[in-house]
C-alpha cells in the first residue's frame, strides 16, 4: 500500500512539472512589457511606412515584442475584404497579449494630433483590459516643445526660396476641439517662422480655403504639396494630387497657372518625426 502510494506521488510530480515548463517558459518570454504600435492605418502601397518604422522601433527597443493594431474601422474593413489581410484593432491586440501572458504593455499612438482616433480609439480601448497595466506613449504634435520640434524636422523638406515657391502642407483635420486645436497651434508656430508656408486639412480646421486663399495672397509661380500625415495614402494619391476637379492640385491650378510639385511620401519616413515618436515611447516606457 505505501508503494502504491509513493509511487502515485511520483506520477503527480511528474505531471506537474511537465504541465509547469511551458508556463515558467511563458512568464520569462513576458517579462518584459509589449510594445503596441497603433495607427490609423491605410489600403494603399504607402502602408509600408508602417514596415519602415517598424524597423526604427526594433533598432531603438531591439529587446521588446512589437505588435500592431489600426484603429480605422473603415481602413480594417477595406483590407479584409480587397485583400484578405486580418487588421487588429487595438482592444483585439490586448487581449491577444493579455492571453499570451503579458501583464505591461506601452502603446505608441501614430497618430499626428490627440482628437477623436486618440481619445476613443486608444486612451479609452486601453482602459478595458483587467488585469492589463499600460501605459501610453502620446501623438506627435501632444505639447508645446513637440511642435517646436516637428517645425524644424518637417523645415529641412522646405524648398531654400520661399519667395517664388510657396509650400502648402495638407494634414488630415480632427472633429474634436483637442486636436483641432493642436492644429492650430502648429499652423501660428508655423506662420510666426515661414511666411509663404501654409497648413489646410481635408477635414476640419485650418481649412483648405484659408490656405488657398493666403496662398493667392502671396501669388507665387510655384507650389509645393506636402503631406502633413505620418502615411500618404489615399487621401495624398486622390485629395491632394489627383485629377478630379476637386482635388488640391485641380483646385489649384484653377486659380492660377501654377508650377505644382508634389511630395509622395509621409512624416513617418523622416528620421526626425520617427525619434520624437520614440522620444514619446521611451518615456511611455519609463512609466511601466
Amino acid at each position: 500500500m505505501l508503494k502504491q502510494v509513493k509511487f502515485r506521488w511520483l506520477w503527480l510530480v511528474l505531471i506537474l512539472s511537465v504541465v509547469s515548463a511551458p508556463w515558467t517558459l511563458n512568464a520569462a518570454s513576458t517579462a518584459k512589457p509589449a510594445i503596441v504600435l497603433a495607427a490609423f492605418g491605410t489600403t494603399t502601397e504607402a502602408f509600408d511606412t508602417y514596415n519602415h518604422f517598424e524597423k526604427k522601433v526594433k533598432e531603438r527597443f531591439p529587446d521588446y515584442e512589437i505588435h500592431w493594431a489600426f484603429t480605422s474601422h473603415k481602413v480594417r474593413h477595406k483590407v479584409a475584404k480587397e485583400k484578405g489581410q486580418k487588421l487588429n484593432d487595438l482592444g483585439t491586440t490586448l487581449r491577444e497579449l493579455k492571453a499570451a501572458g503579458y501583464s505591461r504593455v506601452v502603446i505608441q499612438s501614430l497618430h499626428i494630433v490627440p482628437g477623436e482616433e486618440w481619445d476613443k480609439k486608444v486612451v479609452q480601448v486601453s482602459r478595458d483590459i483587467p488585469g492589463l497595466k499600460v501605459a501610453l506613449g502620446k501623438p506627435l504634435l501632444s505639447s508645446k516643445e513637440d511642435q517646436e520640434k516637428v517645425l524644424r524636422v518637417v523645415a529641412q523638406t522646405f524648398p531654400p526660396d520661399l519667395k517664388n515657391t510657396a509650400v502648402v502642407l495638407m494634414a488630415h483635420g480632427s472633429p474634436v476641439p483637442e486636436g483641432e486645436n493642436a492644429y492650430f497651434a502648429f499652423d501660428r508656430l508655423l506662420r510666426s517662422h515661414y511666411q509663404n508656408v501654409f497648413l489646410g486639412t481635408v477635414e476640419g480646421k485650418p481649412s483648405k480655403k484659408e490656405a488657398f486663399d493666403a496662398l493667392k495672397k502671396a501669388n507665387p509661380a510655384t507650389v509645393v504639396l506636402m503631406p502633413f500625415m505620418f502615411v500618404a495614402g489615399e487621401h495624398v494619391a486622390k485629395d491632394m494630387l489627383g485629377a478630379d476637379p476637386e482635388s488640391w492640385k485641380s483646385e489649384l491650378l484653377q486659380q492660377k497657372a501654377y508650377r505644382i510639385e508634389g511630395i509622395t511620401k509621409g512624416l513617418g519616413y523622416q528620421d526626425g518625426i520617427i525619434d520624437i515618436y520614440l522620444n514619446h515611447l521611451a518615456q511611455a516606457l519609463k512609466g511601466l
